[in-house]
């Protein structure tokens, strides 16, 4: 649906610039204005495949983003434990979850697709079965292989009328209007949400009739006499009752006083010169082309405006040998061990920078995937040493003033952005549960602002936290969305609350660390490869069998960092 929604809104200021464009360049002709329109059916169709699977340009037109990339943490606790509480207020237990609201969501949209392609579909069939019996004006049938139904009555007009009738038939025709018009109705039923897709085929069906009545009147026909033919069809319509759904003289309704007028005023549309037309196509086809293709980030910035005075970046030719050796960092001063600007156990400088100390303070926020940029990033080692005026901490230094220097020597440049992707869903085993009910005498549940008020003598503020040694988690007074936002600092993706389980518990989760569960090394990577019991259970196992719960994968919105640029660095 997210992708559904930004194609829908792409698309509406793609419609908007290319009204202006063809108001400005005064084109007034319906032949083109309908292949223009025609386009943009089209374009709307193929921009949710675009949205989801097309390249994209970032456009940094946005003012600098003074927030962190993700959400900031305090700090964490000694030995490689992290307070991992949110800051955010928890949801309450009675309200609906974003993944029901969003399923809610798709189930309407499907519904009303489901609705207007059974309409369309129908209709198709009911077009192609069309007799002259069944007729009361003339229409033009079929997508691949048009055709022309007189209706019965036709053998009584006049022989002007009929070769006017056959004109204008013969020119939808020519035009292969019932395709285009087909496809309008298609982009409707996608689209039945969005008042541009609804304008866009009534649009089309009118320019349609305009283009095929100046080819009538281009090929002798008088203006008057013409008229009255469309008078009599529309006559013959209102007498009959009904309108024949398809394309041609059959809907005489749509516009038939701007066509009657516009052939009766003898002021002929004047003709487009050919650069006035490439200029215009050349606009449009830009205008469509960037807001297609664009991204919208904000602008590049220091973050927190503090820079080193001086900084050496050299390039680790020992490789791993040395890697995170040698560091001697003190406040204001950084000096670092070879490392990979991205690495797979989400220690590498960019993700230090934009995760692990966004915002100037330790953030063991787990793994946050990071998108594009060239194969070196994640092979070639650097080293960095910098010096700063004053005496800024480790957090400040290897976060808002890392990503400054990054900016600076490695031309990086890099936004946040959200995606459908793979995630966790935090579901319950029937009859299997084995969660503690939560003792507020036992401790106070942690709140979710900063700083925490007071409490009173004797009272403490329940455990919540995630151990790297061990490893563990520790959940004193959660509700089960709040541990599924724990599980976010260790596994591999995102865990989504799907228990339905309301109320505070008590949780106490010991597992193994493995391939799935990186985000420990990101709480303390210092700490041993072999600190967890190998032959002990995985979170999976450790959820269900300690818990009575399961994680299941899943599609969900993910966050990502997504790299547009970036260079090897310049020279010292």
């Amino acid at each position: 649906m997210t992708i559904l929604f930004e194609s829908a809104i792409r698309v509406t200021l793609i419609a908007a610039i290319i009204a202006l464009v063809l108001f400005a360049m005064r084109i007034k002709t319906a032949s083109v204005l309908h292949a223009v329109w025609a386009g943009v059916v089209v374009l709307m169709m193929l921009l949710p495949a675009w949205v989801a699977w097309g390249p994209k340009a970032s456009l940094p037109v946005l003012p600098p983003d003074r927030t962190p990339v993700v959400a900031l943490l305090p700090p964490p606790s000694p030995a490689g434990l992290a307070d991992a509480t949110p800051r955010t207020s928890p949801v309450p237990s009675h309200a609906p979850s974003p993944a029901r609201q969003r399923g809610g969501y798709i189930a309407i949209y499907l519904l009303g697709v489901g609705v207007f392609l059974l309409r369309l579909g129908i209709g198709t069939i009911r077009a192609n079965r069309l007799t002259s019996a069944s007729c009361v004006v003339p229409v033009t049938v079929g997508l691949l292989h048009p055709r022309i139904v007189l209706p019965e009555s036709s053998h009584e007009w006049p022989q002007a009328q009929l070769d006017a009738v056959l004109a204008h038939e013969g020119e939808h025709i020519r035009r292969r209007d019932p395709l285009f018009q087909w496809l309008a109705l298609l982009n409707r039923a996608l689209f039945w949400f969005h008042p541009l897709a609804w304008w866009l085929e009534r649009k089309l069906s009118g320019l349609a009739e305009e283009a095929c009545d100046t080819a009538v009147i281009a090929r002798g026909h008088d203006p008057r006499e013409y008229s009255e033919y469309l008078l009599d069809l529309a006559r013959s319509v209102e007498r009959a009752g009904a309108r024949i759904g398809a394309v041609g003289m059959a809907m005489p309704g749509i516009g038939l006083k701007h066509r009657i007028r516009q052939m009766l005023s003898g002021v002929p549309v004047p003709r487009i010169s050919r650069p006035r037309m490439a200029c215009t196509v050349a606009v449009c086809a830009a205008a469509a082309g960037i807001l297609a293709a664009g991204t919208l980030v904000h602008a590049q910035s220091s973050q927190s405006g503090l820079q080193f005075e001086v900084a050496s970046i050299k390039t680790c030719k020992d490789g791993l040998a040395s890697r995170r050796g040698g560091g001697y960092s003190s406040p204001g001063r950084l000096s670092t061990g070879c490392d990979l600007l991205v690495d797979e156990n989400n220690v590498g400088f960019i993700q230090r920078a934009y995760v692990r100390f966004a915002g100037g303070h330790a953030n063991p926020m787990g793994v946050l995937p990071i998108k594009g940029g060239p194969a070196w990033i994640h092979s070639e080692m650097y080293k960095i040493d910098a010096k700063a005026e004053g005496h800024p901490n480790m957090e400040m230094m290897q976060g808002p003033m890392l990503a400054a220097l990054l900016e600076d020597r490695f031309k990086l440049k890099i936004h946040r952005e959200t995606r459908e992707g793979s995630v966790y869903a935090l579901t319950p085993v029937k009859g299997a549960s084995k969660l503690k009910p939560f003792q507020e005498k036992q401790c106070s549940p942690v709140p979710s602002v900063r700083p925490f008020p007071p409490l009173p003598a004797g009272q403490a503020y329940c455990k919540v936290m995630v151990s790297s040694r061990g490893p563990s988690i520790d959940a004193e007074g959660s509700t089960l969305g709040e541990f599924a936002k724990l599980l976010n600092l260790v596994l591999d993706r995102p865990v989504i609350d799907k228990t339905g389980i309301a109320g505070r518990f008590d949780i106490h989760l010991e597992f193994s660390q493995d391939q799935v569960t990186p985000g420990l090394l990101g709480l303390d990577p210092d700490a041993p490869a072999t600190a967890s019991d190998p032959t002990g259970p995985t979170i999976f196992t450790a959820i269900q069998e300690q818990l009575g719960l399961k994680l299941e994968s899943a599609k969900g919105p993910r966050e990502f960092l997504v790299i547009d640029h970036i260079d090897k660095p310049s020279e010292n």
